[in-house]
């Protein structure tokens, strides 16, 4: 990188900075690394996924590096607003794309479920478990594209994973086929091509049972949490972040936008995002802000739940 080119990179940097100052939420921290610089060197973190322990917050969340490949990394907070970025924790040699991660906590260990994408970009879901959360044993590939012709014959993946009574529940999209412009080669394609969401459950997160059929129609890079006797979904837009509600995690209802985007700050959009709950936590959604229109340069970014949004999420 010459000196032109660096300084233009921090210059955008520092733009970055002054409009996430001015916006609605909370500007977090940007794609500074070689690992998360993506391929313009402006920056691209996005896909968080945020849990409050051991007295801390933890953010594990998708870079894509300077040479293009997506890595997993992890970040943690004592406030969950100022980070401190702890490097890749996960990462795949050989695979074009690693991200999405999705964790829970069984039995004092941290289960990651994850996209990994060995071509291009078809998607499958695997998984790693760790006892720290910083050093992680792969298992491979558990949840691949169904076997049978259906919707969810091509790819799956940005799983959203919950531990409930000794069951594994998991949330991902799929789909048959890519758009025209997708980036991979020999798989079909369609110009009226879109994302499902699918629902699988597992008793030891390792061989899972699908449902046949897609349980939410075009929705893509969900997030799905408990909320009271029932779940809520939250996925990403241009307009900001969508979301639904169900009382048993199957039959859901759209709810329209949670949190929409503002002039400045996530003009574009707001790109995987993540809505934490619970207790010793405010309500915050965390995502990546889409600050150009490719969706190639996100920034990551929370959003304190007012009371007025954790009202409409309950008057659903």
């Amino acid at each position: 990188m010459n000196l032109l080119t660096s300084a233009a990179t921090s210059l955008f940097i520092l733009t970055l900075s002054s409009i996430f100052a001015k916006a609605d939420g909370d500007f977090l921290f940007s794609g500074q690394r070689e690992t998360q610089s993506g391929v313009h060197g402006k920056g691209n973190v996005y896909a968080p996924d945020v849990h409050f322990h051991s007295g801390k917050y933890w953010m594990w969340f998708g870079g894509q590096g300077k040479d293009g490949h997506d890595r997993i990394h992890l970040a943690q907070s004592a406030d969950g607003k100022t980070w401190k970025q702890l490097g890749v924790a996960l990462e795949e040699p050989a695979a074009n794309h690693v991200n999405d991660p999705s964790l829970v906590r069984v039995k004092g260990r941290w289960w990651m479920f994850y996209t990994v994408a060995m071509v291009d970009v078809i998607d499958e879901i695997a998984l790693a478990v760790s006892q720290d959360g910083l050093h992680w044993e792969k298992k491979g590939v558990v949840f691949p594209a169904s076997l049978k012709p259906g919707w969810d014959s091509l790819l799956v993946g940005r799983p959203s994973v919950l531990y409930e009574k000794g069951v594994f529940k998991m949330w991902y999209d799929g789909c048959k086929e890519l758009p025209l412009n997708a980036p991979a080669q020999n798989v079909p394609k369609s110009a009226s091509a879109r994302k499902f969401v699918g629902y699988a459950e597992s008793n030891d997160g390792l061989k899972w049972e699908r449902k046949a059929e897609p349980i939410f129609e075009d929705a893509t890079a969900l997030h799905v949490v408990r909320f009271g006797q029932g779940y809520v979904m939250v996925f990403e837009s241009w307009a900001g972040t969508k979301f639904a509600t169900s009382k048993d995690g199957l039959a859901w209802k759209q709810a329209g936008t949670l949190a929409e985007k503002s002039a400045d700050f996530d003009r574009f959009g707001h790109v995987t995002p993540f809505l934490l709950l619970g207790k010793n936590v405010k309500p915050t959604l965390y995502f990546g802000a889409a600050c150009e229109s490719t969706w190639d340069v996100n920034c990551m970014a929370a959003m304190e739940l007012s009371e007025a949004m954790m009202e409409k999420i309950k008057s659903e």
